[in-house]
């Protein structure tokens, strides 16, 4: 019997953060989460830095699927040892380059706030973590992997909720540019805030927003190969309470 396709490019269901190999991931964060607050550990979330006791669902929804299903998570990880280089685009300070950079990878953050970017380096040299933070803007600049310190780009790459601020032309630059730092055989996932009310610069608003998105991204997406939309929305902002709107998820791979 054939196998079913898996359903990664998707908007989000509150549902998966229980399916076995999400829920595992979930736990691995919310560990490491706890440890890193008790330790005196700050992350941000949306810009905003401070000791958290817990991760909101629906972040918890982009990072711990994009982790998980990269197999870049503690629990999704093989059994070769062998550690990743790790692109994150607009995340500096936040939870997911500090516990990959936990578990030893090489985390590069690109995030154009720069009291946020030395935020991370300090912290990064202080608890040894092999994390670096920098203000290269990517919707403006176009380094070459080397620029960046791989020889051929990285083995995942990431970029969670940032896409959808930065407004055109600058935003079909930073998705050709994300998926050309993609090496050989390596994943990149990318979430973006969907739906008619998103509270965003630029948002994207319907399917063909997304098939556009993929476009400039220029990769082949992994799992179902067109964006699945369950008509579900949610009131996902504290500071737009009335404006009721979902994420969605795309998974990409470059071909060996």
């Amino acid at each position: 019997m054939q196998r079913a396709t898996p359903v990664l490019n998707k908007t989000l269901e509150f549902s998966d953060l229980v399916e076995p190999e999400i829920k595992s991931t979930v736990s691995s964060i919310n560990h490491w989460l706890w440890r890193w607050t008790l330790t005196g550990g700050k992350v941000a979330v949306n810009g905003s830095v401070k000791r958290r006791a817990y991760i909101r669902r629906h972040k918890m929804w982009e990072y711990a699927r994009g982790l998980a299903l990269t197999g870049a998570s503690a629990p999704a990880r093989d059994s070769s040892g062998r550690h990743l280089t790790v692109l994150d685009v607009g995340g500096a300070m936040t939870a997911t380059i500090f516990y990959l950079a936990g578990l030893g990878d090489r985390v590069l953050s690109l995030d154009i706030d720069a009291m946020l970017a030395e935020q991370t380096n300090r912290i990064a040299r202080a608890r040894r973590l092999p994390a670096e933070a920098r203000t290269t803007n990517l919707a403006a600049e176009d380094p070459s992997p080397g620029d960046l310190g791989v020889k051929d780009g990285f083995d995942r790459v990431y970029c969670f909720c940032v896409i959808e601020h930065v407004l055109p032309p600058g935003q079909a630059l930073l998705a050709r540019r994300m998926g050309q730092l993609v090496r050989p055989g390596g994943l990149m996932c990318l979430t973006f805030d969907y739906g008619d009310d998103a509270p965003t610069e630029a948002p994207i608003r319907r399917v063909e927003d997304v098939e556009t998105l993929c476009d400039h991204v220029g990769l082949p997406l992994r799992g179902n190969p067109s964006f699945a939309d369950n008509g579900q929305r949610f009131p996902l902002n504290r500071r737009h309470p009335g404006q009721r709107y979902t994420f969605g998820s795309l998974f990409f791979h470059r071909p060996e």
